[in-house]
């Protein structure tokens, strides 16, 4: 499911994660879920309240497979909270229009195995994208990815992503948890903002060769990636960057590189930035946790003087 791609100077990335390399935030305490007896119940202010066990689920409903970059709102500047996998599923919309929303319903309670249970409003899960998620790069969904079903919310940060589902619950009231409405309220931005990480180089690595390839990713949480500009000089000029890994599904991270001659030793710092179809570009939020708005990423090199 995943595939290598050269960064320059022998170095390989997958751009689609491999499941063990996944970040994981939370895990699932709870006893061994047998999926013979589970199901997914939907239900409230719905004309056909459903009861869907998991042979139904993965078994009669058409499934949708999509390639999308998920980030933890919790995500440092650089961090390692995100990542890029194939997700499959059913159609959330699929569900929802099945068991004929009633006029009025405003909010989607989501009820899971792990007891966090947490009410979103409806227009979080509008995109058609959006995926009762049952597998991962192929596979059956791991039981810390949220096995048998989660949810994945393409364009907004993780915790919208709710993981080990038995409950879907329309309502016409909003979810009324006090902490949870007041954790919402610390979030600047549900959606995902863009971002750039830099893979190589390292922070404060020693650079000793005459040019260098600059690696890194960028995503965003509404329309696709245009173009990544990386500058050596803190900000002060720009230079155009190559895209040389770009899925068509939009929701995907793109990868790309610079081919860097550093024209004298000494210090510099690298810095990238991303433009999206929009013609919006990243921002430097100065805000981190647990804003959802990070910095621009800068790594710090040494360019040794030659003996």
């Amino acid at each position: 499911m995943s595939e290598s791609i050269p960064m320059g100077d022998g170095d390989i990335f997958n751009p689609i994660n491999n499941i063990d390399d996944f970040f994981i935030i939370s895990r699932y305490k709870g006893p061994k879920i047998d999926v013979k007896n589970w199901f997914l119940n939907v239900g409230g202010f719905v004309h056909r309240p459903m009861k869907i066990s998991y042979e139904e689920l993965t078994g009669s409903y058409s499934r949708v497979s999509e390639v999308i970059t998920m980030e933890c709102v919790i995500n440092k500047v650089g961090g390692s909270l995100v990542g890029t996998a194939v997700w499959s599923g059913v159609a959330l919309r699929d569900v929802l229009n099945e068991a004929d929303i009633k006029e009025g319903s405003i909010e989607l309670f989501c009820k899971s195995l792990d007891g966090l249970n947490r009410g979103l409003s409806l227009e979080f899960f509008q995109n058609p994208l959006t995926l009762l998620a049952y597998e991962m790069n192929g596979q059956i969904l791991p039981i810390d990815h949220g096995f048998p079903l989660r949810l994945v919310v393409p364009g907004f940060y993780g915790f919208i992503w709710r993981k080990w589902l038995t409950e879907l619950i329309l309502t016409k009231e909003k979810y009324a948890d006090p902490q949870w409405l007041d954790s919402m309220k610390l979030i600047k931005s549900k959606r995902v903002v863009l971002t750039s990480k830099i893979l190589k180089p390292d922070n404060n690595e020693i650079i000793n060769s005459n040019n260098y390839w600059i690696v890194g990713v960028s995503w965003g949480g509404e329309t696709s990636i245009s173009r990544v500009e990386v500058s050596l000089d803190n900000g002060i000029t720009w230079n155009p960057t190559e895209i040389i890994w770009r899925h068509t599904d939009p929701y995907a991270w793109v990868v790309w590189r610079f081919l860097w001659f550093p024209p004298k030793d000494g210090s510099y710092v690298v810095t990238a930035r991303a433009f999206d179809e929009m013609g919006r570009v990243q921002r430097d939020g100065k805000e981190d946790y647990p804003s959802g708005l990070g910095r621009l990423h800068s790594v710090k090199v040494l360019i040794p003087k030659k003996v």
